[in-house]
């Protein structure tokens, strides 16, 4: 197994110490640890790093040359701040153009920037490690709003494809998506057509239409 870990030398540095952590406490199985970044390169040194393999390049190119040699049972973790670097590779994959959603939800956070809409359904500032339970620990009552399932129902009612990435697991607040998930929807959007991409948790989702052909 491979965990390929998409961040550099702010995130990622979190993100390498939490999988470290993880694994001492046997949440997740010892594996072979990737990270991909543009400064990947810093994290040398760092007890955390001891036997990464760091790859200094833009997380998003490396992931569009690699999704097809990696291996079936790796899995992509993607920074929990960022470039939505999913909906790139399905796009430079196929050719295709994507462009930001203009903004229809009404949500307490909606930004568009360059070819992204930024949506959250919290008007705070969530932890990066938040695994946004039923509960949620800021109101302390139950949540009663789920992204995917909102942006999936939207893209069905204006006639687009929807590829929603739901990150899960493997350990708290290190959230992943399987490189088989990404394949499949590397196929799926090969086939032309306007598809509605995101990745997004219950809470927080980055948002692109992509149009192929």
């Amino acid at each position: 197994m491979i965990l390929l870990l998409l961040g550099d030398s702010g995130f990622g540095r979190l993100q390498l110490r939490q999988i470290r952590l993880a694994m001492r406490r046997a949440e997740i199985a010892e594996q072979r640890i990737l990270v991909a970044g543009e400064r990947a390169a810093t994290l040398a040194g760092d007890p955390a790093a001891d036997g990464v393999t760091l790859v200094d390049e833009p997380a998003d190119r490396f992931l569009a040359a690699a999704v097809d040699d990696l291996p079936g049972d790796c899995r992509v973790i993607p920074p929990p701040i960022g470039r939505h670097i999913f909906a790139r590779v399905l796009a430079d994959g196929c050719g295709g153009r994507l462009t930001a959603l203009a903004s229809r939800f009404a949500l307490p956070f909606a930004r568009g920037q360059d070819d992204v809409l930024y949506l959250s359904a919290a008007a705070w500032m969530c932890p990066v490690s938040c695994m946004a339970p039923q509960i949620c620990p800021r109101i302390a009552f139950e949540r009663t709003w789920h992204l995917p399932s909102l942006l999936r129902a939207w893209a069905r009612e204006q006639g687009m494809g929807a590829i929603v990435f739901a990150p899960r697991g493997p350990a708290s607040g290190l959230e992943s998506v399987s490189v088989l998930r990404l394949r499949g929807a590397r196929r799926r959007v090969g086939k032309g057509g306007r598809f509605l991409v995101a990745t997004s948790a219950p809470c927080h989702a980055a948002v692109s239409v992509l149009q192929v052909g």
